[in-house]
């Protein structure tokens, strides 16, 4: 029986034991004398090492014999063997007995690495068989199909190898539990045999495999059905504002230009546009109306516009007002100059700073109406079209296109002269403020050669060449018109030298150009032509 250590209930915890309390096991005396000396102290508790070579443990295998060492030491080396997961090799006519010459000698064992793999291949192999029988049908949806770009490997390299066939089996294990065959069940000669896939959801092949499986354009005869077609993708289009620079980025530190927020006013803008167009046919409704009547009265408004030297954009919006609201209701002829004059009191009260008194809108009419008359007619007009003012002008398109023109004073000024044609051409009333704008400036660089339309007025006027043509032949065509009106408000107001004398200039360079054209009203489509595909020149350098 082994002794332990006991020590006696003391009255005082704190105090120290008494030597004779302590009780120690029973050790030989050679390693009592050892202690004692080494401590110096009997009251101190010893200090056991559990070693190999320590006396008591000398003792203790003393009293083994030697058929029990043996059968300790193959019980140890077994457990460990299990432990590491090692299985004992076998030869080939089975496991040898222990003779009598040979229980000292160690078994020769492989390394740890390749143990393990060959069992695993044995499990996995164990396991396909019982679960999955060979008379098994598969559905041809779960059929593996042959990959004819790859070429078939000999089956004899295979048989012959045990090595190479345990680690393809365990290559193919990682890749989806595929199905193990053995080596022996392989033809000698042929193509690859088609192998069962156990799992429902297969998973998906390596890449390799997709791109061979790609580029098979027909499969075999089994699964006619399942092809592969070449898509063909057209070829992106050409952006028709490709090459053009940012020129907003100069204008970063300068707050009067807001840089940081003119791509979103302007695209607002282009959608406001749709919702403040009037009806380009609204004279067909009105029965005492004609549309040479309007262009009489927009001339008159322009001539008491320039009278009371108002804002360019007034007149653009008295013109917008009077077309949205002739669009909704019908005038008579005696009020129909009453609609003009109200239309421009209005614009001129949302537009200027310093408005002019209705009763100067009165004078210029001569005493024809009265104060009442125009303050009554200006609530119908504001309650038919809503209060809706939010007409976005063809001048402030102007100006962001005349931003990629190096603000060009010359070209803008042309270029206002092709707009407020707008006032007095009723074809132009079809086509957005936006368009009207980078039609006229396409057609003002175009009268005073200033070059190509390239990719920053492209991108900037939102409209390429072949977009504009159109609106700017109806332009051109009124320029062009023999029974134009010379002596009319608007030529004369751009006759004038405040005005770089446009109308004069325009003309005679029109009459020049296309002196007797082959086809009237299409001289710019068979100059320029109407092909959207061809990229806009690159913008010229600033250098």
């Amino acid at each position: 029986m082994v002794q332990t250590r006991r020590f006696a209930r003391r009255v005082d915890e704190n105090a120290l034991p008494a030597t004779s309390t302590i009780a120690t096991r029973s050790r030989s005396a050679n390693a009592a004398a050892n202690t004692a000396s080494n401590n110096g102290n009997n009251t101190t508790i010893p200090v056991m090492k559990r070693t190999g070579s320590t006396a008591g443990a000398t003792t203790r295998s003393s009293t083994l014999t030697a058929d029990t060492k043996s059968t300790l030491g193959k019980t140890t080396m077994t457990r460990r063997r299990a432990a590491l997961g090692e299985i004992p090799q076998a030869s080939e006519n089975g496991p040898k007995k222990p003779t009598a010459a040979g229980k000292g000698k160690a078994v020769e064992r492989r390394p740890l690495q390749n143990t393990q793999t060959t069992q695993q291949t044995l499990r996995r192999t164990t396991r396909s068989i019982v679960t999955e029988p060979k008379d098994e049908k598969v559905p041809i949806s779960k059929r593996k199909l042959p990959s004819t770009t790859r070429p078939t490997r000999p089956s004899g390299s295979r048989a012959n190898s045990t090595t190479s066939t345990s680690t393809n089996t365990s290559d193919r294990g990682t890749r989806g539990a595929r199905a193990i065959q053995p080596t022996s069940s392989l033809p000698e000669a042929g193509p690859a045999t088609k192998r069962l896939r156990p799992s429902p959801s297969p998973s998906p092949p390596p890449e390799e495999e997709v791109t061979d499986v790609l580029q098979v354009a027909d499969y075999d005869a089994d699964v006619p059905e399942l092809k592969v077609e070449r898509i063909q993708r057209s070829p992106r289009p050409i952006a028709k504002d490709a090459g053009w620079t940012d020129l907003d980025a100069e204008d970063e530190g300068d707050p009067t230009m807001v840089s940081e927020y003119v791509i979103d006013a302007f695209n607002y803008m282009m959608e406001l546009e749709k919702t403040t167009m009037a009806d380009p046919d609204y004279m067909d409704r009105q029965d005492e109306l004609q549309w040479k009547m309007r262009c009489i009265l927009n001339d008159w408004i322009i001539e008491v516009h320039s009278k009371f030297r108002l804002l360019p954009e007034t007149l653009l919006i008295a013109t917008n007002l009077i077309d949205r609201f002739l669009s909704k209701r019908s005038v008579s002829l005696v009020k129909f100059q009453l609609v003009g004059l109200t239309a421009l009191f209005v614009a001129a009260k949302y537009e200027e700073v310093i408005c002019p008194s209705v009763t100067h809108f009165l004078h210029m009419t001569d005493g024809g109406y009265d104060v009442g008359e125009i303050l009554r007619a200006e609530r119908y007009l504001l309650t038919t079209l809503g209060f809706d003012l939010s007409f976005p002008n063809p001048l402030h398109f102007l100006r962001r296109v005349s931003k990629a023109d190096g603000y060009d004073v010359h070209a803008r000024t042309v270029a206002k002269y092709f707009i407020e044609i707008s006032c007095v051409d009723h074809r132009l009333i079809a086509y957005p403020p936006s368009m009207l704008a980078a039609a006229a400036m396409w057609l003002a660089r175009l009268c005073l050669e200033r070059g190509p339309w390239h990719a920053n007025m492209v991108h900037y006027s939102s409209y390429s060449q072949a977009e504009l043509l159109p609106c700017a032949q109806v332009m051109l065509d009124f320029v062009l018109d023999p029974e134009v009106d010379l002596t009319s408000a608007f030529f004369k107001k751009y006759a004038s030298k405040k005005h770089l004398k446009a109308s004069v200039y325009v003309r005679e360079w029109a009459m020049h150009r296309w002196p007797e054209s082959a086809v009237p009203g299409h001289e710019l489509e068979e100059e320029f032509g109407l092909d959207d595909q061809v990229p806009p020149p690159p913008p010229p350098s600033s250098e």
